[in-house]
C-alpha cells in the first residue's frame, strides 16, 4: 500500500488520506490490496463522477488518488508520480490543455487521459497531438472506457518496464553484442557462441529465413579476438554465379570485358577478419569445388592473374536448406559441407522464442522511429496480443518489416492495430484476425482516441453483428469501414446522402414527409435532393418512387 492512502475495505467517508491532507475538497488516497498495482490519479470536479470511477477502480486492484483541483492535482503529482492520470479539462482554477502540460513536464511517464463532458473535434485533436494517451467524452458508457483504457495504459507500462530491465541486463553483461536473445530456447546458442569466438574452426549456422543468422555470425565475430578486423558478409543466393566469383576472389585488370582496374575480392578483404557467406546452399557445384580448395590451404588466385594471394579469414557459412540432403541428392558437396560445418549451429524460430518479442519490438520500433523521424515509443497492447498469439512464418525478419512499414503510417505515439499492413492481418489465424479486423474497424471509428477495447479474454468478435448495436453514428461509421477498406476507397458526401435518401424512401413506403423527418431534413430540402436523382421520381401526392 503506497504512502498516504488506507485500504479500500474501510466505509468512503473513512478514506482520509494523512499523505494528501492538505488538499482542501480531494477525496482520500485509496490504495488497492494488489502487489504491483498501478497508481491512478483522478482529476475531476465532479463528485458523482468521480466517486464512480474511484470506486471501479480500486475494485479492480488499483492505487487510486482523486482530486478535484490544478493545484490538487500538482501536490498529488508531487508526493507521488501517477502512472495513469483521467484528467478534466473543465476545472475551477484551470482549462483548455494547460493543466495537462504541467503533468506532461512533472510525470513524463504518465499516460494521460482526457476527460470532458465536450464532444470537440479541435480539443481532441490538440490532446493527441500534444501527447494525450486517450480522450474519453462523459458518455454514459465512461465507466466502462474508463476501465479498458486505465488497463491499456499499465500494460503498456509494465511492457516499458520489463523491456527496460532486458536492456539493462543486456547493457550490463553486453557479451553477446547486438543480439537480443532472453528466451530459453537461445540459451544453448548464446552458450555455443562462448565456445566458438575464441576458436579459428568453421562454422555453420543453420535455421529458417529470418531467425537472424548474420547476426549470430556478427557476435561470434566480434566476441572474439578478430573483432578488430573486418567482418565482410556475402550474399550468395543474391549475386549471379559467374559474378559471385569475382566478388569472392576478385580480378586482376583486363581479366574480362570492363575490368579496367584491380578489384580486391572478399576473402582478401576479409584477411585476419571473418568472412561470413549466407544461403551457402545457392552457390554453383562449380564454384563449391573453388570455395573448397581456399577452405584448404587459404590460397586463391584473382580472376586473370596468375599471382597466389594468401587470406587468414575464418569462414562462417549460414543456410536455411537440409544440406546432408542436397548432398545425398548430389546438390551440394559432400567434401565442402564438412569443411564448412566443422560445427554446427541452429538457431530456433521466433514461434519458439517468444519472450524475445517484447525487447524486439521495441528495438525495431526505436530503429523505425529514427529512421522515419518521428517519435514512436511502442505498440499498443492489442497490437502486443497479437504479435503474441501469430506464429511469424517469417521470424524477426517479418517482425522488423511490419514495424517498419507500421511505422511509416501510425500518426501517433504508438504502432495501433489500424497501422498493421494488411497482408500481415490476412495471415493471421481466423480467430485472431476477426479480433484484429474488428478492434481495428472500432479504432478507427473512434480516432483519434486512442486504443480500440482490449481482446483478451473476448470471444472471436463478428463485425456485421457489431452492425446491429450502438448509436447511428458508430453503426454507420463502420458500414462504411467494411465498405470500403482501402485507403483510396472513401465515398463522396453527395453518395452518402444520396444513399440515405434511398434508404428513407424505400423504409417509408416513398413518403416525403416521413422521410424527411427521419433524414432531420426540412420537405423542400429532401425534394431538392431527390431532383438531382434521375431514377426517383417524386409525384404531387407527396410520394416518390426508387427503384426496387
Amino acid at each position: 500500500m503506497s504512502q498516504g492512502s488506507t485500504r479500500a475495505t474501510q466505509p468512503l467517508a473513512a478514506q482520509a488520506a494523512p499523505g494528501l491532507t492538505s488538499l482542501p475538497g480531494g477525496d482520500a488516497g485509496i490504495a488497492a490490496d494488489g502487489p504491483n498495482a498501478a497508481h491512478v490519479l483522478i482529476v475531476e470536479d465532479d463528485l458523482a463522477i468521480r466517486t464512480r470511477i474511484q470506486r471501479a477502480l480500486v475494485a479492480a486492484h488499483y492505487d487510486v488518488v482523486a482530486v478535484s483541483t490544478a493545484r490538487e492535482a500538482m501536490a498529488a503529482v508531487g508526493v507521488s508520480p501517477p502512472g495513469v492520470v483521467l484528467l478534466d479539462l473543465s476545472l475551477p482554477d484551470s482549462a483548455d490543455l494547460g493543466l495537462f502540460h504541467r503533468i506532461r513536464v512533472a510525470a513524463p511517464r504518465a499516460r494521460v487521459v482526457i476527460m470532458t463532458a465536450m464532444d470537440d473535434l479541435d480539443v481532441v485533436i490538440g490532446a493527441t497531438r500534444a501527447g494525450a494517451f486517450d480522450f474519453i467524452t462523459k458518455a454514459p458508457d465512461v465507466l466502462q472506457r474508463v476501465m479498458v483504457t486505465v488497463r491499456n495504459a499499465t500494460d503498456l507500462l509494465a511492457r516499458e518496464d520489463q523491456v527496460a530491465a532486458l536492456a539493462s541486463s543486456l547493457a550490463r553483461s553486453n557479451r553477446y553484442g547486438r543480439m537480443i536473445a532472453q528466451a530459453p530456447a537461445m540459451d544453448e546458442v548464446k552458450a555455443t557462441i562462448d565456445k566458438l569466438a575464441t576458436s579459428r574452426v568453421n562454422v555453420l549456422i543453420t535455421g529458417q529465413s529470418g531467425t537472424g543468422k548474420e547476426v549470430v555470425a556478427r557476435t561470434i565475430h566480434e566476441t572474439g579476438p578478430r573483432h578488430a578486423h573486418p567482418f565482410v558478409a556475402v550474399n550468395c543466393a543474391g549475386i549471379p554465379d559467374t559474378l559471385l566469383e569475382s566478388e569472392l576472389f576478385g580480378y586482376e585488370r583486363g581479366a574480362f570485358t570492363g575490368a579496367v582496374a584491380r578489384k580486391i575480392g572478399k576473402f582478401e578483404a576479409a584477411n585476419s577478419g571473418t568472412l561470413f557467406l549466407d544461403e551457402i546452399g545457392e552457390m554453383s557445384l562449380t564454384l563449391q569445388a573453388k570455395l573448397l580448395r581456399v577452405l584448404q590451404d587459404g590460397r586463391f588466385e584473382r580472376l586473370g592473374g596468375n599471382l597466389e594471394v594468401r587470406s587468414d579469414a575464418r569462414v562462417l557459412c549460414a543456410t536455411n536448406r537440409d544440406l546432408q540432403t542436397m548432398v545425398r541428392q548430389g546438390q551440394f558437396r559432400e567434401d565442402l559441407y564438412y569443411r564448412i560445418a566443422v560445427f554446427s549451429l541452429h538457431l530456433p524460430p521466433l514461434s519458439a522464442r517468444k519472450e524475445d518479442l517484447a525487447p524486439l519490438v521495441d528495438h525495431f520500433v526505436r530503429t523505425a522511429a529514427r529512421d522515419e523521424g518521428k517519435t514512436i515509443t511502442g505498440v499498443s497492447p492489442e497490437v502486443m496480443r497479437l504479435f503474441e498469439m501469430h506464429t511469424w512464418p517469417g521470424n524477426v525478419r517479418q517482425l522488423q518489416n511490419v514495424l517498419a512499414r507500421s511505422a511509416v503510417v501510425c500518426t501517433t505515439g504508438q504502432v495501433s492495430l489500424r497501422d498493421l499492413p494488411e497482408n500481415f492481418v490476412r495471415e493471421l489465424p481466423p480467430s485472431p484476425r476477426s479480433e484484429a479486423q474488428a478492434s481495428a474497424i472500432s479504432n478507427a471509428s473512434a480516432a483519434p482516441q486512442g486504443p480500440a477495447p482490449a481482446l483478451r479474454n473476448q470471444p472471436p468478435v463478428d463485425p456485421f453483428e457489431q452492425l446491429r448495436q450502438g448509436s447511428a453514428a458508430t453503426r454507420i461509421d463502420l458500414a462504411l469501414t467494411l465498405a470500403f477498406p482501402g485507403a483510396a476507397d472513401v465515398p463522396r458526401v453527395d453518395d452518402l446522402e444520396e444513399a440515405a435518401v434511398r434508404l428513407a424512401l424505400r423504409r417509408t413506403d416513398g413518403s416525403m414527409k416521413l422521410a424527411a423527418q427521419r433524414l432531420g431534413i426540412s420537405r423542400a430540402t429532401l425534394y431538392r435532393r431527390v431532383a438531382k436523382m434521375p431514377d426517383v421520381r417524386a409525384s404531387g401526392d407527396g410520394t416518390a418512387t426508387t427503384p426496387a
